[in-house]
């Protein structure tokens, strides 16, 4: 089955993808070239700079309201990094590996969950490996040509743009979850508290429809 591309993120999707997406129960993200656009800003000094959108953090902050788990994964080192994983409510940050697919495997079993239940965003040719074992592989839209063919669904936003963010809210609307938590984040943003409809968070798994 061909990659599945989008232009938004209803959850009106091939059923093999709808069925990966009701799965889901953690995502684990390469950094460049997925949160970024790939470009590496290195100073005379040695300095790293690097581009974040500020929706993929919104939508991690909603993921974690799901009560679900969310890793990043870097070849590379950088404090930069280790900074926009906090502000991301990152559970597990790894860098600085080899191979990614042990070092997704160690992570997955510290979790107590199985591949099929893990969706994997990456956008070059190390990341193959990992998106061929876990239950959704995800490719940004300006991933090498190999990571798309081997993805199980494309997104429509570049690496950088908000791809994570696309990913997020297409599996959670396909759970049938966005809109509690929506309403949940709302009512925090109204002043309302936890006196809203719904307002509970996170949801468990059993809310899945």
């Amino acid at each position: 089955m061909p990659p599945h591309h989008s232009t938004d993120t209803v959850p009106d999707l091939p059923d093999d993808l709808r069925q990966r997406c009701l799965r889901i129960r953690a995502i684990i993200s390469d950094v460049d070239g997925v949160l970024t656009n790939g470009q590496l800003w290195l100073s005379e000094h040695g300095y790293e700079l690097k581009a974040f959108h500020v929706r993929d953090g919104m939508g991690c902050h909603v993921w974690k309201k799901a009560g679900y788990r969310l890793g990043l994964l870097s070849k590379r080192r950088s404090v930069v990094v280790e900074q926009r994983a906090r502000e991301m409510e990152v559970d597990q940050l790894i860098q600085g590996v080899g191979p990614k697919w042990p070092a997704v495997e160690n992570v997955l079993n510290a979790w107590g969950l199985s591949p099929h239940e893990v969706c994997y965003l990456g956008d070059d040719l190390p990341d193959i490996a990992v998106m061929e074992r876990v239950g959704l592989g995800v490719a940004v839209a300006d991933a090498a040509s190999d990571v798309r063919a081997a993805a199980h669904y494309v997104t429509a936003t570049p690496g950088g743009g908000g791809a994570l963010r696309e990913v997020i809210e297409m599996i959670l609307r396909t759970q049938g979850l966005w809109d509690m938590l929506l309403e949940g984040y709302l009512g925090e943003e109204r002043g309302l508290g936890q006196s809203g409809k719904n307002a509970g968070l996170p949801v468990s798994a059993s809310h899945i429809r």
